[in-house]
């Protein structure tokens, strides 16, 4: 015969009410320490109870404790801040670094009898020597009155947004 599932259903909430004894005893005296009565469902109800508190406790112990630095991905503010300036001050030593090496090539070529210039004389040294001549093609021209077409254009519905 086939059990149906209600009796099956049945057959697993009986199991689950049988009553059985827990004992703890002393191995040399047999003596008991221990004693509890539980049934499938009490025991289902502690175990899971116990997890559950366990779990608790085990994330305010790493929540509020110097444990959270172990957590992946966790940073203190104070360590990023920290790292922050360190970047800061990183930044402003390289630019003083390179004042002073600018400075010691420029000792250099003053001690080896080189003449003296600077980056700034030497950019406008360059310039000078360029002949820079502008010529106005049709080509500027054409896409000059494009613009100023595409600029009125964008006025007037401007102007017809606001009315």
């Amino acid at each position: 015969m086939r059990l149906r599932l209600s009796d099956k259903w049945q057959d697993f909430r009986e199991r689950m009410r049988h009553k059985h004894r827990l004992v703890v005893l002393d191995t040399d005296t047999l003596q008991e320490k221990f004693s509890m009565e539980l049934t499938g469902l009490n025991l289902f109800t502690y175990v899971g109870i116990s997890v559950i508190v366990l779990i608790i406790l085990t994330s305010l112990l790493i929540a509020f404790t110097p444990l959270r630095n172990l957590v992946p991905g966790y940073i203190k503010p104070e360590l990023k801040e920290e790292v922050i300036r360190n970047a800061q001050t990183i930044d402003s030593l390289e630019v003083i670094i390179d004042q002073h090496e600018q400075h010691i090539a420029i000792i250099q070529d003053v001690l080896n009898g080189k003449e003296f210039r600077t980056e700034k004389d030497t950019a406008t040294h360059k310039v000078a020597e360029e002949e820079v001549v502008y010529r106005h093609t049709r080509a500027d021209s054409l896409l000059r009155q494009e613009i100023e077409q595409q600029r009125k254009a964008a006025k007037e519905k401007q102007k017809k947004k606001r009315k």
